[in-house]
Order: C-alpha cells, then sequence, then structure tokens
C-alpha cells in the first residue's frame, strides 16, 4: 500500500516523518500535549504528555530551532497558544500547509491517548481507524454512532492535511506518541499508565466486533500527490495490538520526586539530543536500542517507521552517517546474504548509533554468512584492516560490547561467468553493424563497472551473452532461444553513449548474479514451513461483447505447468502457517528479469505495520491481459516472484530495507517499476546496503511461470 494510503487507514501508533532540506529553508514545528481529558473519568487523565512536549522542545531547540519556530497546544505547558482541542490541533496543522514553502521541514508532534474504531474507509484490512484523541474528545453523544468517540482524531483527518503541506513541496517530521492497543489493561503498576481509551473501558460496544477478511489482496495504487511534493517519515511509538506507555522515573524513588513521561518520547529526545549526526533510519534504529536497554521503561511496544524520507538529514545535523549500519550482539551480525554482506567484509565497531563513522572502537571480519545473519571474528588490536591484512583476535571486548557495526572494507570481489556474446539465432538476430557496436559496449562494460566482477566463459557460463537486434538478453546457460526467452535483458539505443551502454550492460550482468545468490539461498534453506507460497493460474478467457479479458467473471483452474495465455491470471498466496507473527516480502520478476517490489512498497520499505498474523494470507495477482503479452523472440518468456519472509519480534525497530533488491533494475525499460537506490558505483561499492532482517529462521521462496507470446515478424 503506498504511503499516503497507509497513513490515511492506518495511524497505527507513533507517526514521524521527515526528509532533508535545504540549508536556507526554515523549519517549522507544532507540539501538542493532551494530559486532561474533561469528558473522562480520573483513572483516565495523563500524567506524562505536558512533559513530553517540554523534552521535545528543548531536543528541537539544542538543533537549532528557535521558540518562534515552536507552536505548543498543550495543558500545562508555559507558553502554550491554547488549548490542544480538535479544532485548534487540525486549525494548525492547516496554518502549517498555508505558511509552509517548497524546501521547508514541518515537524508535527502529538502526545495522549489513542483509539481505535470503525474505519471511514474501505481500505483497512481490520476494519479499524486508529484515532488520537484531543482534550474535547468525549464518549458517543446520543443520536449518533455509538461506536465512535466525538471529536477525535481519525488518520484520514490527519492525512488530508499532510498531503496539503506536502503539496507545497514541504517535507514533513509527523510524531504521534498514542496508544491503539485493544487487549491490555490501562494501570499495570504502580508509576506505569497505558496511554489508550477504548470503547469497552467506558461500557461502550466493541469497537472491533466486525470479522475481517483473512486474506489481504495487494493492488496497485496510484500516487495521489503531484510532482515535486515533499516527502514524509512516519514513526509509530507502538504497533496497532500494542499499548504505548507513560512511566514515573526513576523508578526506585518515591513517587512524589519522580518524573512522568513517555517512554518512546524520552527515548528519542534523549537521542536527538546527544546524537546530532543521524539519519532518520538511523535515529529511529537507537531510539529503539534504548528503549530496550534501559529496564526502567519496562518497554513492551514496539516503535517501528515508513516513508520516503528516512535517509535524509534530521534538522541540525550537517550530514548523515555514512554508511549501512546494523546492530550487532554477542559477535553476531544481523545482517547477511539477503542484504549483500559477503565473506571477508571488514565492519567498524560502535557501542552506539551516535559515535562518527571516523570513531569506532576496533574492527571485525565478517565469517560465516547465512542468509539474515553473519558470524564476527574481531581483529587484532592495533592492526588497521582497512589498509592492510591484520590477523583476528581469540577474544575482544571491542566485539563483546559492540551494539552496531558499518562496513570499513568490501570483501573481496568475486567473478560471475558469462559466454562470449553470440547472434540470436531465431527473428530478431542482429545485423554486423549493430553485433560490432555491441561487442565494443560488452568490452567497455568488462573493462569498466565489470572489472573483477565479471569474466567471459565459454566453457561454463553461468549467463550466455545472446546478442539481438536492440541489445542483450542473458539468459541462464542450458535455455534453448529458439523457445524460450528469459533472463534480464538490456535495450541498448544506436546513438547510446559508450558510458551509458557499459552502465546499462553492468546494470543487467549484474542483476543476473543477484537473482542466482538469492536462488541459491532459496535453495539452500529449504522450506521452514512457517510461509506457504503457492501459485495458481485460473484462466477467464474474452467477453464475447466487449472484446477484454473477463477477469470479473468465473475462472477456470488451469494445471500447475501450464502456459500462461492471454487472460489468463496468476494468483501468487503467501499464508503464514505458524503460530507468530512474519514479515513478508513479495517481488515480481518482470520478462526482463527486474525484480519489482509489491510488498514493500518502495521506497518506503518494510515496516512493522507489514507483519503478517498466524494464519492470514497476502494475495498478488497478475492479470495477462493483451497489454500484458508483448511479441518477443521466442515462443514463450517466464515471470515468477521472490518472497522472503523472517518472525516479528516485539520491540525490534531496525527492519530491512529490501527496497535494495530493486537497484540493479533496468532503468531505461518500459517495464521498470521498480526504483534505484543509488547510482551504479555506489551499488557495486557498495554492495552491503539496506539494513538488516530481525531473525536468522528466514523463509526465502522463489516460483517462476512460463508465459506464451507471440514471436516478433
Amino acid at each position: 500500500m503506498r504511503l499516503r494510503s497507509v497513513l490515511l487507514v492506518a495511524l497505527s501508533a507513533l507517526a514521524c516523518a521527515a526528509a532533508p532540506h535545504g540549508a536556507t529553508a526554515k523549519t517549522r514545528a507544532l507540539l501538542v500535549g493532551v494530559s486532561e481529558y474533561p469528558s473522562f473519568p480520573a483513572e483516565k487523565q495523563l500524567k506524562a504528555p505536558a512533559n513530553d512536549v517540554r523534552r521535545m522542545q528543548l531536543a528541537l531547540k539544542a538543533r537549532g530551532l528557535s521558540q518562534g519556530d515552536l507552536v505548543v497546544l498543550a495543558d500545562g505547558v508555559e507558553g502554550s497558544a491554547g488549548a490542544p482541542t480538535r479544532a485548534a490541533i487540525l486549525e494548525g496543522m492547516e496554518r502549517l500547509a498555508r505558511e509552509a514553502e517548497k524546501g521547508d521541514l514541518v515537524i508535527f508532534y502529538a502526545s495522549g491517548h489513542g483509539t481505535r474504531q470503525p474505519s471511514r474507509t474501505s481500505l483497512k484490512v481490520d476494519g479499524l481507524d486508529q484515532v488520537f484523541l484531543p482534550r474535547d474528545a468525549s464518549p458517543p453523544g446520543p443520536g449518533g454512532p455509538r461506536n465512535r468517540f466525538d471529536n477525535g482524531i481519525a488518520g484520514p483527518d490527519f492525512g488530508e492535511r499532510l498531503d496539503a503541506i506536502r503539496a507545497r513541496g514541504a517535507d514533513v517530521w509527523f510524531i504521534l506518541d498514542s496508544c491503539f492497543s485493544g487487549s491490555a489493561s490501562r494501570s499495570v503498576g504502580e508509576g506505569v499508565h497505558d496511554k489508550k481509551i477504548e470503547l469497552e473501558d467506558i461500557g461502550l460496544a466493541s469497537a472491533t466486533a466486525m470479522a475481517p477478511e483473512k486474506a489481504t489482496v495487494l493492488a496497485d495504487m496510484a500516487p495521489a500527490l503531484p510532482p515535486g511534493s515533499g516527502r514524509l517519515t512516519a514513526f509509530y511509538a507502538s504497533q496497532p495490538n500494542e499499548t504505548a506507555r507513560e512511566v514515573a522515573l526513576p523508578p526506585g524513588a518515591p513517587m512524589e520526586r519522580r518524573v512522568w513521561g513517555s517512554i518512546f518520547t524520552t527515548a528519542l529526545a534523549e537521542v536527538l539530543q546527544r546524537a546530532p549526526s543521524l539519519t532518520y533510519r538511523q535515529m529511529m534504529v537507537e531510539t529503539g536500542r534504548v528503549l530496550r536497554a534501559d529496564a526502567a521503561f519496562q518497554a513492551r511496544q514496539t516503535p517501528s517507521f515508513e516513508g520516503d524520507g528516512m535517509d535524509g538529514v534530521l534538522p541540525g545535523a550537517a550530514a548523515p552517517t555514512a554508511g549501512a549500519t546494523w546492530r550487532v550482539s554477542g559477535g553476531i551480525l544481523h545482517a547477511g546474504q539477503i542484504e549483500g554482506v559477503e565473506a571477508g567484509a571488514v565492519v567498524a565497531l560502535y557501542d552506539s548509533a551516535a559515535p562518527g563513522v571516523g570513531k569506532p572502537t576496533g574492527f571485525a571480519v565478517v565469517q560465516d554468512v547465512e542468509a539474515t545473519r553473519a558470524t564476527l571474528a574481531a581483529v587484532k588490536p592495533g592492526c588497521m584492516p582497512t589498509t592492510t591484512r591484520c590477523p583476528t583476535a581469540a577474544s575482544s571486548p571491542a566485539l563483546k560490547q559492540a551494539a552496531y557495526a558499518r562496513l570499513a572494507r568490501p570483501a573481496p570481489p568475486v567473478t560471475f561467468s558469462i559466454s562470449r556474446p553470440r547472434p540470436w539465432p531465431g527473428a530478431g538476430a542482429p545485423d554486423a553493424a549493430t553485433e560490432e557496436r555491441l561487442r565494443k559496449g560488452l568490452e567497455a562494460a568488462l573493462a569498466g563497472p565489470l572489472k573483477d566482477r565479471a569474466r567471459l566463459d565459454d566453457a561454463a557460463p553461468a549467463l550466455t551473452t545472446w546478442m539481438t537486434a536492440d541489445g542483450f538478453r542473458f539468459m541462464p546457460d542450458g535455455f534453448d532461444p529458439l523457445a524460450v526467452e528469459a533472463g534480464p535483458a538490456v535495450l541498448i539505443a544506436p546513438d547510446a553513449d559508450s558510458g551509458s551502454t557499459a552502465a546499462a550492460i553492468a546494470r543487467a550482468v549484474l542483476r543476473a548474479r543477484q537473482l542466482s545468490r538469492l536462488q541459491a539461498l532459496a535453495t539452500a534453506s529449504g522450506t521452514t514451513g512457517d510461509l506457504e507460497v503457492s501459485v495458481e493460474v485460473r484462466r477467464f478467457g474474452l467477453d464475447p461483447a466487449t472484446r477484454q479479458c473477463a477477469f470479473k467473471g468465473a475462472a477456470t483452474p488451469v494445471g500447475e505447468d501450464a502456459l500462461v495465455k492471454l487472460c489468463d491470471k496468476v494468483q501468487v498466496t503467501v499464508e503464514n502457517r505458524s503460530t507468530r507473527p512474519f514479515l513478508a516480502a513479495i517481488f515480481f520478476l518482470d520478462d526482463a528479469w527486474n525484480l519489482m517490489a509489491r510488498r514493500p512498497t518502495c521506497p518506503i520499505g518494510l515496516t512493522v505495520s507489514d507483519r503478517l498474523e498466524p494464519g492470514r494470507r497476502l494475495v498478488f495477482e497478475v492479470p495477462y491481459h493483451a497489454r500484458a503479452i508483448v511479441a518477443g523472440r521466442a515462443p514463450s518468456t517466464t515471470n515468477g516472484v521472490f518472497v522472503t519472509g523472517v518472525p516479528f519480534v516485539e520491540g525490534e525497530t531496525d527492519l530491512p530495507a529490501l527496497c535494495a533488491l530493486t537497484g540493479f533494475n533496468d532503468t531505461g525499460g518500459p517495464a521498470t517499476r521498480g526504483s534505484e537506490t543509488g547510482d551504479l558505483d555506489d551499488l557495486i561499492e557498495g554492495s552491503t546496503r539496506g539494513g538488516r532482517l530481525p531473525l536468522e529462521s528466514a523463509s526465502l521462496s522463489f516460483a517462476f511461470w512460463p508465459i506464451s507470446q507471440p514471436v516478433k515478424p
């Protein structure tokens, strides 16, 4: 689901959005804190939001915001511009939309009660909107719906106003620290409160008395904002089935000497003040680590994030910390082959994400690499592994204490074998001039971006290099080009310069190398039985009246190995057969073997709100209408899916940046629907990119299906 829809229908817990902004741009902030709820009983009042707003004021001022840039709507806070009512909060957001200019950063923060109620849209799978309760929220009044609070601010209310700000070209950092749990009790001990009010708490009908479908159908949704709109990144304090907490600290002191605070805001404000050079993504990872590490927080909630500005620069930071950052614990690097980690790479070790990249506590060498984790061996102290080869040490305090690692030196390159170029034997073979041009392009790629990455091998190549009238098709060795087209393709225009030609060829070869590694991982991992992937071909036929594919009519199942034809629909189902939630991702493999992200939505990436609960299914449908099947050089081609999933772990915030898998996609072809994560040099030299998957027990699966296509004359 695209970002706007996620925000409109899933204000899941704490949302925070942001992106980099220009040096002369203005930063504005609206800070909201609701502690007092006159329409609710005494036990429903909160104590932390006023302090939360004060903490955020101090943290933002430490990052360069002036008091004039901060507008406060909070009861009990000095300098407040008014009471934090529904009308005041929404008018404040509308004022920000009127004042915002292109390149500005708008910060919205709110702390208070949260709840859930039946959704006003049809987009929510569970049928519920997450709702923030302002000061004037109250139980449902007479004559109105009995399952909705009066004056609540639901996800669509926030989303419409955030869209208006972004449409002005301003970026948004949206922070909402409130709870949307439906199971935990509010009071869990002295000095600990849960920040929620459910309809059941005040004796009304359940907000969850509906039966959502067990399957979620992944569907394309067109962008809603115009080109040039600002970016959004959302931080969430907890998940829809979790409770955000406020606590009185320190826990050992008498209650009259403790200070209340929401645990997410307290951790976030701490990291904001002491870590000046983090990206938003790194900020969330470090905030989650602080929550887990401090027993005083009694953290049971799972902060998360989403948005297209996660890798941008925080306000007040000159530049983000360079390179990918992964978590380390007990000598284990929580990233593996699926993110491009390779044996022999050297990583710099850090006690936290806050220090600069030039101040590591030590170094380690990546050794045994699994799908989603790797073991580390400490480098002998005093040796500099970035410039020389160093021996490893049997034990190392730096490795034992390390919390994070960053790539310091890539692993030695491993070459990928391809055959010398061969003219396509069927229709579409190149003429002599085209053949010579393509040969020179491949030579330039092998001497340039593919140097030490690919080698020619006619005896046992991983790929056969076929030249066509308009480019190359790199097919797995052993495939008959007269029967099937398969593998990465690259189109090269006759007037293309040598640099762009070499880059395009390199992109296709590196895409094939990436896919071969993923397939090897899927084969090696076997099946865990946790995620079950099934593929079904259904035949619909043509509607005789409209001469269009009758996809709304009845379908006829087709055999497992059937050749997909016009008006067929392929349905891929991913079901969580385990007893625990899973984070599942689906990538579609198109005709040119680009990996197109269907879940996660790129460049947003996977979030904890994307978790697949036990017994639930994801359904991905591929309809083959007339526009989806085009003529090729063989009577058939192939499509497929790559599915990966890992168990969801409560409290984890450093989730996989799987959008990096789309980095080698063909940016010039009409099939491209993915997005780049950087330029070609970044992708080649920094193959260890992205975040991490939370557990080593990954489930990986590849599935392919053949497609009938007409042959070009």
